[in-house]
């Protein structure tokens, strides 16, 4: 790890968000925070242990370094968080309050995502998928031997949240995740209700998306158009319009 690996990494420990790991230990979150296992421009995720020896994994939002300005793509229009001020403070923690928000709709929704377990100011807590202490690997580092079930797999993935009321917004091989239990989609804090006014255009990019890799990967029974009429049809169930 170089020095500018290490910079970025201490710039997520401020003072605040140390309070606010205390404070998610205190409530039985987890016990020890153990080392990152994945890194981005706008987070770090590190695994904690919890107190039964279970494992769980913390997701903490940078304050200084994340794209505010992107977010506000996603967080405009979102009638849950419409009063979120241009600070990029502010803007962070509704961003990690929004991730644990569309979780838990998902959740519900019976979707192939991490179940929350909670979240505090720029950190949200959620489950671990990994074997041991090693998490599991994207789609886009392994590929898949199964193209088109997996290409139906991820598609009703797409339906169950349009069908909660929402379009995840990045869906790629590099939020899958490849799992013993199956492919898991992560990274859904930029998901959107289905009035926000750029919906049909992120659901179009994440069928796209999915159409675009599986078809690579062997896949022939992908046609975006087909896949979108499916996905989009069946009334969808409006949940989610409150943000926890």
């Amino acid at each position: 790890m170089d020095k500018r690996e290490d910079h970025l990494e201490e710039q997520v420990f401020d003072c605040e968000t140390r309070l606010a790991l205390a404070k998610l230990r205190q409530s039985w979150h987890f016990d020890s925070l153990e080392y990152h296992i994945a890194k981005g421009k706008e987070a770090i995720v590190f695994l904690a242990a919890t107190k039964d020896g279970g494992r769980v994994a913390v997701k903490i939002y940078r304050i200084d370094t994340s794209n505010f300005v992107k977010m506000h793509d996603y967080l405009d229009g979102d009638q849950r968080f419409a009063h979120t001020s241009r600070s990029r403070f502010e803007t962070v923690v509704a961003w990690a309050r929004k991730e644990y928000s569309n979780l838990k709709a998902f959740h519900e929704a019976r979707a192939a995502v991490p179940v929350p377990f909670g979240f505090l100011r720029n950190i949200v807590v959620m489950e671990f998928f990994g074997v041991e202490n090693i998490a599991f690997s994207p789609l886009a580092e392994l590929g898949t031997e199964h193209a088109q079930r997996d290409y139906d797999f991820m598609l009703e993935q797409v339906k169950k949240i349009y069908q909660a009321g929402f379009v995840h917004s990045d869906v790629s091989e590099y939020n899958i995740l490849v799992t013993d239990d199956g492919l898991k989609l992560l990274d859904c804090a930029q998901a959107v209700l289905l009035a926000h006014p750029r919906a049909e255009e992120f659901l179009r990019r994440d069928v796209g998306n999915l159409v675009r890799y599986f078809r690579k990967q062997g896949a022939r029974n992908v046609d975006a158009e087909r896949a979108l009429e499916w996905v989009k049809d069946g009334r969808p169930i409006l949940k989610g319009l409150e943000a926890v």
